[in-house]
């Protein structure tokens, strides 16, 4: 019974999102949150990446749905092996932080990809007008999502005769909608192997459950290859070289920052040792847009004194005299963490904590926030070495947890062993899963 109530309830959410787009195209003048996602949206119907293959009678083999930059990298290998068979692909994708990347995957296949913001204001059951349809643009038998994002409307496709595949699954924070969601699935791969085991008891014998982490292989891949990614920001030279010439004890990355996160500098000895260029920190804010990272800036100058603090990006390139430096670039922070041994991963004072799976396989010691019961990667991490990943009780005792940890104690090889397995694993699944 709570089956078919569920079908019923995400059929009806579908079918009314027409009406209500026509709400929000009515009130868009008003609201410019609004305004801007509608126009994100609206980019589908004027960029040929954005043509459907069925428009040109074609038709997709897998079609995959990612929410931002993150789960582009969980799918990322399999994406990829997918397109290395000379197979045709869709992405949807409802972030407009993961555009650029979605655009360079179009622009270097652009007979086999096509890509779709996701219409979360403008959807509708058949297009029409300003409204558009994810019915009716993708052609692929196969879609296969990433972590948690079960749109009514992409949930609907499976009546469609759609067969679906999850990336990354995990019961964090379950309810009723996820765990009704998760029955839709005919193959999960799984983030952890005890969350395999949870998928197992409820779909059954019958279902395709594994456990592997994609990102993985994926972060060892950017490590291995970290000055490539280097050399495309030729502004960061003076930095980089910087960088490298400072032993391990005399630096700190933090990641994915935000304003929250900088009550962990509050230490006297930490402060005293910045002013006096004995430490070197790099910030690198979770946004990048100017008012979020001039905000974090101005922060810090009120930590560490406005000379000891430089925003760095292409316009304004490192003059080798800040200890704190916050970096306003995307796309090398998974290769910067090589550089260090030390890390903070920000989100532990908002919502959760970010990645840690990046510097923790990029051989980081891993302080975080108290707020990790939404992140499986943590939990894997735990997995792979007990007590490696140290997890905050109060913001100030960040720098006594820094200076406690014994860097060469750490036990690298069980994590290059669980990367050698996961490499092997993620090979596997995938040609499991393309046949």
């Amino acid at each position: 019974m709570s089956r078919l109530f569920f079908i019923i309830f995400i059929l009806i959410l579908s079918i009314i999102r027409l009406p209500l787009s026509i709400l929000i195209v009515v009130i868009r003048p008003l609201v410019p949150f609004i305004r801007k996602r509608l126009n994100f949206e609206r980019k589908n119907f004027l960029e040929e990446s954005s043509l459907s293959f069925k428009r040109e009678n074609l038709k997709a083999d897998y079609c995959f749905e990612v929410s931002s930059e993150g789960e582009l990298e969980q799918v990322r290998p399999l994406l990829e092996a997918v397109l290395q068979k000379e197979k045709r692909v869709e992405i949807i994708f409802s972030s407009p932080s993961v555009e650029t990347k979605c655009q360079a995957i179009y622009k270097e296949r652009p007979l086999q990809v096509r890509l779709l913001r996701l219409p979360i204001l403008s959807s509708s059951p058949f297009s029409l007008l300003y409204f558009q349809s994810v019915w009716e643009w993708v052609s692929a038998p196969v879609v296969v999502f990433c972590r948690y994002d079960f749109f009514p409307e992409l949930l609907m496709m499976k009546f469609f005769g759609k067969k679906f595949v999850l990336v990354s699954g995990a019961f964090k924070k379950m309810s009723w909608y996820k765990r009704e969601c998760f029955k839709f699935f005919d193959t999960v791969v799984a983030a952890t192997d005890n969350e395999a085991v949870l998928f197992k008891n409820l779909l059954g014998k019958n279902a395709k459950v594994y456990s592997c982490d994609f990102r993985i292989p994926r972060i060892t891949d950017r490590a291995n290859n970290a000055q490539l990614a280097f050399d495309k920001k030729p502004f960061l030279k003076n930095y980089l070289d910087k960088l490298k010439s400072l032993p391990a004890s005399e630096k700190i990355i933090f990641g994915s920052m935000w304003a929250s996160d900088l009550a962990v500098l509050r230490n006297d000895k930490l402060l005293s040792l910045v002013r006096e260029k004995k430490m070197n920190l790099l910030l690198v804010p979770h946004k990048l847009d100017d008012e979020f990272v001039l905000s974090l800036k101005e922060a810090c100058e009120v930590y560490f004194g406005a000379s000891h603090v430089q925003l760095v990006s292409e316009a304004t390139p490192y003059d080798n005299q800040a200890s704190v430096v916050i970096l306003q670039t995307g796309g090398v922070l998974c290769e910067l963490y090589t550089l260090f041994s030390a890390s903070y991963v920000g989100g532990g004072y908002e919502r959760s904590i970010h990645s840690v799976l990046e510097p923790f396989f990029s051989n980081n010691a891993v302080v975080v926030g108290p707020k990790t019961q939404r992140s499986t990667e943590i939990d894997l991490a735990l997995e792979v070495v007990p007590g490696e990943i140290h997890v905050l009780s109060r913001a100030d005792s960040f720098y006594n947890v820094i200076e406690s940890i014994n860097l060469s104690s750490m036990d690298l090889n069980a994590r290059e062993r669980f990367r050698q397995k996961t490499a092997e694993e993620m090979q596997a699944i995938i040609k499991g899963l393309l046949g």
